[in-house]
Parts: C-alpha cells; structure tokens; sequence
C-alpha cells in the first residue's frame, strides 16, 4: 500500500504561516503595550498635571483668591478617565467663561504652557461705587458694604459728575446718588452683590453704548428704575433689571433720528423696547 508522498515544500510553508503568525502577535502586542505606556503617561502619569499658576494683571483682587477659585471650577468638573488638573485636557474656554462669572472680572486669557504652567492674564473692572447720601460721599465695594469715606481725587472726579463737569467712564467708579436716613459708616452694609454688580455693567453698557451720563440717581438698592443723568440734564430711564442691550438699541435708534432735545424737560423712558417716551 502506497502513501502520498508530501509535496515539497508543504511543512517550509506552513512554518512560514506560523512565523508570520507569531511576528505578527508579537508586533501587536508591542504596539499594545506602547499605545497604553503612551496613554499612561499622557493620561495618568502626572507630567502633565499643573504645577504653577502664572496669574498677571492683578490690581485689587487677591492671588488666593484666584487660586482658590479656579481650582475650585477645575476640579468640580465631571468625571474623566485622567486628573481634572491635566493640562493638555483642559477646555481653557469654558475654564475662562467660568473665571469671569465667578471672580466679576471684564476678560481673562487662559493659555497653557506645557507641560504643567497654567497662565491667567486678568483684566479687572471696576469693583466699587461711590455712593451720595445727603451729602456724604462713600465707597461701597462689590459685596454692597461701605469701606470709606471717598477722599482725594477720587472724591473731586465724583464730585465732576454730580455738578454736570464729568461724564461716567470705564476708568472712574461709578456714582450713585441715593438718599439714606442714616450717616454711612465703615462696615454698613447698604446692598446686595447682585445689587451692586448689576449697577456696575448696566453704567458700563450705556457707556460702551455711547449714551453720555454722569451718574445715576435709585430710591432703594432694589429698586428697577434707575435714573441716568445725560448730558443736557435730563434723567435717561432704564430699567436695571431687564436687558440693558435693547435699551441701548432704543436709545441709539431715537438719537439717529436727530430729535430735537430741547423738548424733553424731564426724562426719556427707554424702558420699552423700541419705544420712547419723553416728558
């Protein structure tokens, strides 16, 4: 009985087959191993988490603070497979969105410098009013509490603007005049944050806007109506707690339609969108 014979070269082939096989394992399993070494350190190893926060452009904010604070928003966010504090996994836009709301600041840039400095270049606004009450000139911070008396020239650039010499701008404080039944001393808290933080942008975006004011004029610190003094002496109405940027359309609209100003004796109401009201 005869067996068939092995064709030649059919064991060489099938160790070739093999050994390819096994190449092949061997190479994915090195890329394997690189691709998670890569990741790891990337990822996990802490090279890239940040170390130093280089912060510049601070007048009256505090640099704990600022730590404090972006810290906090970094290390709240949701959770991911790396650290919070990974540098090349940062969103610096939405971390820069989150720092103006929370510390009340004009602009920030937040820029990385690898492979762990975080860079803030701050641009604060202006964090206090001046508040006029029968006579009395005081400054009241961001959290609505008296701090002093305004002196210097702070207090004759406030005093500019009260006596129609001086138009509000984004440099000085801005000024208020609201009657209180009291003497205001240090410590007195005379409004809320929102409060004050709301008079502080509504003055801003008139001012960006064009509109020429001098100061405003509020019964109570909750009060909606605020009442900007123009230039040719009467009060601009503007509602404090409705969006100022339609207001300021309003206004711009009206004034391009060249009115004769010498007929509004006391105010312009441009509360109403898109409607103005004189008297």
């Amino acid at each position: 009985m005869e067996y068939p014979q092995p064709e030649r070269g059919m064991y060489s082939s099938k160790r070739l087959v093999q050994q390819k096989s096994s190449h092949t394992f061997v190479i994915a399993l090195v890329m394997a191993f690189a691709v998670i070494g890569w990741a790891w350190f990337f990822f996990s190893s802490g090279f890239w988490n940040i170390a130093e926060v280089d912060i510049e452009g601070l007048r009256s904010l505090e640099r704990g603070e600022v730590l404090e604070e972006t810290y906090r928003i970094i290390d709240t966010r949701g959770w991911r497979p790396w650290s919070t504090r990974n540098l090349l996994m940062m969103d610096t836009m939405k971390l820069g969105i989150a720092l103006k709301e929370r510390l009340f600041i004009e602009d920030v840039v937040v820029d990385k410098s690898y492979p762990d400095v975080l860079r803030l270049l701050i641009k604060e606004r202006q964090r206090s009013v001046v508040l006029v009450s029968n006579d009395q000139y005081v400054n009241i911070d961001a959290s609505g509490i008296v701090t002093d008396n305004v002196e210097g020239d702070s207090l004759r650039a406030s005093q500019d603007r009260v006596a129609a010499r001086a138009f509000a701008d984004e440099i000085h404080s801005l000024v208020i005049v609201m009657q209180t039944a009291d003497p205001l001393a240090p410590g007195f808290k005379v409004a809320e944050a929102e409060d004050v933080r709301r008079w502080m942008d509504v003055a801003r975006a008139l001012v960006l806007g064009g509109l020429k004011i001098r100061f405003m004029k509020i019964q109570t610190p909750q009060a909606s109506l605020g009442r900007f003094v123009s230039e040719r002496g009467y009060d601009i109405y503007v509602d404090l707690k409705m969006p100022v940027e339609p207001q300021i359309a309003t206004y711009q609209a009206y004034m391009r339609s060249q009115p004769d100003e010498s007929q509004i004796k006391e105010h312009m109401d441009i509360r109403i969108s898109g409607q103005v009201i004189i008297k």
